[in-house]
C-alpha cells in the first residue's frame, strides 16, 4: 500500500467523521438561557407550626414558565414537589433548619432555581440561650405580655425589645416581625418606625421620652436616656450624637438559637452583656415594610429625639464592631426595634 494511498485513506476518515459530528450536532437540541430572576418572600425564621404562604415571579422571558416547588424535609404536598406559582405550608412542629427550592421550566430553555432555608423556632424563649433574664419582669397590661427588665444606672430599662401590636384595642396594627414572620416577635420583638414608636413625639430629658407604643408609665428613649446607659455601661462619651467605642460589645449578647450563635463570629465583638441589656441583632426594615435585611448583622434601636433637620436617630451595634454607633433616617419608612424606659423607683 503505497503513501498516496493511505493519504487518501486518511482524508476519507477526516471528512467522514467531520460528517457524522455535524449531523449529531444538528440533532442535539439547542437551549437558550432565561431572562429575569425568581423573586418570592420567605422567611428567614419561623415559629412552629406558622402558616407560610409564598408567590413567585420575576422570569420575563419566557413568558409564561412553568413554576413549581421541592422540598425534602417540609411537608408541601402529597409528594415533595407542587407545581404551581403559589404555595401554602405549615412549617414543621419539630425546631431546626429547613429548605425549599422554587424551579421555573419551559421548553426550549435552561431551568432556574433558587433554594431558601428557614429557621423554625419555638414560639418561646425557652430555646434562646446567651441572654439575661434581668433582675425584675413587667407585664403590659393592654396585652398580657410579659418583659425582663433590669435598672442600669437611672433608668430601668426593658431588656427584651418591645413586641407590642395594638391590635387589642381594635386600632391600626404597630409595627412588623421581621419578614412579616408573625410569630417570631416573641422572640425578637417587633420592628417600628419611629412615628410608629413615638407617637409622632419627640422627647427630651432624663425620663421624658413620650409613651408612644411603649406600656402606661414606659416611654421611648431620650438622646439623654441613652446617654446614661452610656454612662451607667462603661462608656466615657456621653454625647449621643457620636459612636460610642467598646459598647457594642458591652450591650450585645451572645444569643443563641438552639444552640446555633445568632451573631456571626468575630473577634472585634464578643458580645460581654455587661449589664444585662441583651443586644439582639434583629435587623431593620426599609420601604414602609417593603423589605428586611440585616437580621443575625445588626440591632438597631430608636431615639425619640428628633433632629433639627427633622431626621431621627436611632443607636446600633454591628457584630463586626465593638462600638454602639449613631446613625438617622426618616420618620415613616424605616423600622426598627424599640426598648421602653421609666425612672427608676
Amino acid at each position: 500500500m503505497d503513501r498516496k494511498f493511505l493519504k487518501i485513506l486518511a482524508a476519507a476518515v477526516l471528512i467522514l467523521t467531520a460528517a457524522v459530528s455535524c449531523k449529531k450536532d444538528e440533532d442535539e437540541e439547542t437551549y437558550e438561557y432565561m431572562s429575569g430572576s425568581l423573586v418570592y418572600d420567605m422567611p428567614a425564621y419561623a415559629v412552629t407550626g406558622q402558616k407560610i404562604t409564598s408567590y413567585v415571579t420575576g422570569i420575563t422571558t419566557p413568558s409564561s414558565p412553568r413554576y413549581f416547588w421541592v422540598s425534602h424535609d417540609i411537608e408541601i404536598s402529597d409528594t415533595d414537589t407542587l407545581y404551581s406559582q403559589s404555595i401554602t405550608f405549615t412549617t414543621p412542629s419539630t425546631p431546626g433548619i429547613y429548605s425549599i427550592s422554587v424551579f421555573a421550566r419551559a421548553e426550549g430553555y435552561y431551568s432556574t432555581m433558587n433554594t431558601s432555608e428557614i429557621q423554625v423556632i419555638s414560639a418561646n424563649m425557652d430555646q434562646i440561650g446567651g441572654w439575661n433574664r434581668g433582675t425584675s419582669s413587667f407585664t403590659d397590661s393592654r396585652d398580657g405580655e410579659k418583659y425582663a427588665t433590669a435598672v442600669i444606672g437611672s433608668l430601668q430599662w426593658f431588656v427584651q425589645d418591645l413586641r407590642y401590636d395594638g391590635r387589642e384595642n381594635g386600632g391600626d396594627t404597630l409595627g412588623r416581625p421581621y419578614d412579616g414572620s408573625e410569630g417570631i416577635d416573641n422572640i425578637f420583638g417587633r420592628l417600628y418606625s419611629w412615628n410608629e414608636a413615638t407617637g409622632g413625639e419627640s422627647g427630651s430629658g432624663l425620663g421624658g421620652g413620650p409613651q408612644g407604643a411603649c406600656p402606661e408609665g414606659w416611654s421611648v428613649p431620650t438622646a439623654e436616656d441613652w446617654e446614661d446607659l452610656s454612662l451607667a455601661s462603661g462608656g466615657t462619651v456621653t454625647d449621643f450624637y457620636s459612636n460610642w467605642p467598646e459598647l457594642g460589645e458591652k450591650l450585645s449578647a451572645p444569643v443563641t438559637i438552639a444552640g446555633t450563635p445568632m451573631w456571626p463570629y468575630s473577634p472585634d465583638n464578643l458580645h460581654a452583656n455587661t449589664p444585662g441589656w441583651n443586644g439582639f441583632p434583629n435587623g431593620n426594615s426599609r420601604d414602609h415594610y417593603g423589605e428586611y435585611e440585616n437580621i443575625s448583622l445588626y440591632g438597631m434601636w430608636w431615639c425619640s429625639s428628633e433632629m433639627e433637620d427633622g431626621k431621627v436617630p436611632y443607636r446600633y451595634i454591628y457584630y463586626n464592631s465593638s462600638d454602639f454607633n449613631f446613625y438617622y433616617t426618616d420618620k415613616d419608612s424605616y423600622g426598627v426595634s424599640v426598648r421602653c424606659v421609666r425612672l427608676k423607683d
